[in-house]
C-alpha cells in the first residue's frame, strides 16, 4: 500500500514536532527517555541560578535543573534526579558557584539514610558561599591588619619627620655631598689608571719577561740552589764551635796580657807605666840624636885614618 504525497509529508511534519518538542524540553532539563525523580528546593536567593543548570553530587552530574519560579515570596527551583540515585530523607540540595564566572548549580549532600524522599518531595536547601565570597571572607581581617600596619607606618613616618631636624637635615646634605665627592674622586681615579694602562701593560710584560727569564733559567737556578745547599752543608759540618771557643780563649788571654800591662807587671807593662823609664828613654834618644849629628858634621872626630904610618893631628 503506498501512502499519498500528502500523508507521507504529515508524518514527517509530526517527527520534526515531536523532535522538537523533545529537544525543547531537554533543554529546559527534563529528559523524555529516561526515568527521573522530581525534587523542589526553596531558596531566598538563587543568585543568578539559571534553568538547565547541573545538578551535581561531588562534582558528577546527575540531573538538571527543570524549572525556577517564584513562589510564595521563595524561589522555587525544581530539578530532576535520575532514579539510579537514592535520595536519603536528610540530603541538602545546596547552590554552589562552579567557576570564577559566577555560574550556579545544584550540589546534593546526601544523606546516608535507608529512608528514601519520595518522588515530588521537598529537600531542605544551603548556600555555599562562592570563591569570590571565600576570598573576600579570608581577605577582610587582612585588610584589619593592613590598616593597622598602614597606621604604624604613618606613626613611624611622623617619627623619622621628628627626628630629621634642620640639623639632622643639614648634617645629611653634608654627607651626601660628602659621598658625591668621594664618588668623583673614585671616578678621577678609574680615568687615571685607563690613562696609565698603558704603563700598566709595560709592567705586565716585564712581569711576564722576568717570570719567562725564571722559567728559561730554571736549571741554573737549581745548580745555585744545590751549591748553597752544599755549602750550608760544609759549613754545618765545620767546627765553628772549636774555632769560636779558640777565638774566646785567645781573647782571654789577649785580655789577660792587657790587664798585666795596665798593671805595671812584666816588661812591657813597666815600660808602658813608669814615666822616669820613659823620660830616659826620651833623653837618651835625644842624646843619640845629637850624636848621631855630630858624627855627620865631624866624622874625623870618631873615625881616624892613617895613611903611610903618619898619625893625623887633631
Amino acid at each position: 500500500m503506498r501512502l499519498s504525497k500528502e500523508v507521507r509529508i504529515g508524518l514527517l511534519v509530526s517527527i520534526a514536532m515531536m523532535i522538537l518538542f523533545a529537544g525543547f524540553y531537554f533543554l529546559r532539563g527534563a529528559n523524555l527517555f529516561s526515568s527521573e525523580n522530581t525534587y523542589y528546593c526553596y531558596f531566598t536567593d538563587v543568585q543568578g541560578l539559571q534553568g538547565s543548570a547541573p545538578v551535581q553530587v561531588r562534582g558528577l552530574g546527575i540531573g538538571r535543573v527543570a524549572e525556577i519560579k517564584f513562589e510564595d515570596n521563595r524561589v522555587k527551583v525544581t530539578i530532576t534526579v535520575s532514579k539510579d540515585i537514592k535520595v536519603g530523607e536528610g540530603t541538602v540540595a545546596k547552590l554552589i558557584s562552579t567557576d570564577l564566572l559566577g555560574s550556579k548549580a545544584i550540589s546534593l549532600e546526601l544523606a546516608k539514610s535507608a529512608a528514601l524522599v519520595k518522588d515530588e518531595g521537598t529537600l531542605p536547601t544551603a548556600i555555599e558561599g562562592g570563591i569570590l565570597d571565600n576570598l573576600s571572607t579570608e581577605i577582610s581581617p587582612l585588610i584589619g591588619d593592613i590598616r593597622i600596619v598602614v597606621a604604624r607606618l604613618d606613626t613611624t613616618v611622623m617619627s623619622i619627620n621628628g627626628i630629621l631636624n634642620e640639623e639632622t637635615q643639614t648634617k645629611l646634605n653634608a654627607s651626601i655631598g660628602s659621598l658625591e665627592v668621594t664618588m668623583n674622586n673614585f671616578s678621577q681615579l678609574s680615568q687615571r689608571l685607563n690613562n696609565e694602562s698603558a704603563q700598566l701593560q709595560s709592567i705586565i710584560r716585564n712581569a711576564n719577561s722576568i717570570s719567562s727569564n725564571l722559567a728559561s733559567n730554571n736549571q741554573r737556578i737549581s745548580n745555585i740552589l744545590e751549591n748553597a745547599e752544599t755549602t750550608t752543608n760544609q759549613l754545618s759540618r765545620a767546627p765553628i764551635e772549636a774555632t769560636v771557643n779558640d777565638l774566646q780563649t785567645a781573647a782571654n788571654q789577649l785580655q789577660g796580657v792587657i790587664n798585666k800591662i795596665n798593671t805595671n807587671q812584666g816588661s812591657l807593662g813597666a815600660i808602658v807605666n813608669d814615666k822616669e823609664l820613659y823620660n830616659n828613654l826620651n833623653s837618651s834618644l835625644s842624646t843619640l840624636n845629637k850624636l848621631m849629628a855630630d858624627l855627620q858634621e865631624h866624622p874625623s872626630r870618631y873615625i881616624n885614618v892613617t895613611i903611610f904610618g903618619r898619625k893625623r893631628k887633631n
